[in-house]
């Protein structure tokens, strides 16, 4: 049987080396490292950029999951496999980005047709957060964020995008122990620098330098503009995607929130400094060690 065949895969990524996942010029990316890979498999068909992505995420985002596809013959289909497409590809990337998961799809099949995108931030290690911020108070926060509104003050807005989102769930994210991790928020999409704002928006709330009531008012007077600032990119993660024309990856990205890192207080000054070094590498253990109970 000749001719193309569409294939999808879940794709994970540290993002500190990368200017983005998206493909740019003069710079390295998570896009442009797989399509080096598809040029030197010669799998690309002399397609100039043969991938799509799900999600656009920022320069240090990391992503336990993202999806992307791209069109290959049929012939290497039925001859690699699922594991022979993962293998040849993760041989040719660089160990910060793992492909851990491929499914066949529709030929028309669009990443950034998903249903839902779930991030998680790691409040609790932002310089200067609070160690006595209560679960009650942090979900009430959180309880902001959902329904379909207007982020305009929330985002960084793009012509030509609507700045109207869906949120269907903004919750805090906690430890084994019911410490604050930080916050789980799932929407139908998100606009450009969405979760980053919205995370300093909480940071200013628990820290006291604004009231409740004004983030309130950003979100239901989208019109008057209202700026809580950017939280750094260091502490976010693409967790997971559903896609409705992926039923094998919608459920590989079926994994529970984690529990298990950077519980306790966090000190302030140079030892907050040393600390989040520590809790930098925690999470990128945490995102390497998911990938490979899928490649196991």
């Amino acid at each position: 049987m000749s001719g193309t065949v569409r294939i999808a895969v879940a794709v994970g990524y540290l993002g500190a080396p990368y200017s983005g996942s998206q493909i740019q010029p003069n710079v390295s990316t998570v896009q442009g490292e797989l399509q080096i890979a598809l040029s030197s498999l010669k799998w690309a068909n002399g397609i100039a950029n043969p991938i799509t992505m799900s999600s656009r995420t920022d320069a240090g985002v990391d992503a336990r999951m993202n999806i992307c596809s791209f069109d290959i013959d049929n012939k290497i289909w039925l001859s690699a496999g699922e594991s022979g497409i993962i293998s040849a590809i993760n041989d040719r990337i660089p160990l910060s980005i793992r492909v851990w998961a491929v499914e066949l799809v529709p030929s028309d099949f669009r990443p950034r047709d998903a249903f839902s995108r779930t991030y998680l931030y790691r409040l609790q290690a932002m310089e200067g957060w609070p160690n006595d911020v209560s679960l009650e108070d942090l979900d009430r926060w959180c309880s902001i964020f959902i329904g379909k509104q207007n982020f305009r003050n929330f985002c960084r807005p793009e012509e030509g995008r609507s700045t109207i989102k869906e949120v269907f769930i903004c919750k805090p994210w906690l430890d084994s122990k019911s410490n604050i991790l930080g916050f789980q928020i799932t929407g139908s999409g998100f606009v450009w620098n969405q979760v980053r704002r919205i995370a300093s928006s909480l940071h200013r709330i628990a820290t006291g330098r604004i009231d409740e009531n004004k983030v309130k008012k950003a979100i239901d007077n989208p019109n008057n503009p209202a700026d809580f600032g950017l939280a750094d990119s260091n502490w976010l993660s693409l967790w997971a995607l559903n896609h409705p024309e992926s039923p094998k990856l919608t459920l590989a990205g079926k994994c529970p929130i984690p529990e298990s890192i950077g519980a306790g207080e966090i000190p302030s000054g140079r030892q907050y400094r040393l600390w989040a070094k520590k809790a930098r590498g925690e999470q990128d253990s945490l995102h390497q060690a998911s990938w490979l109970g899928y490649l196991n």
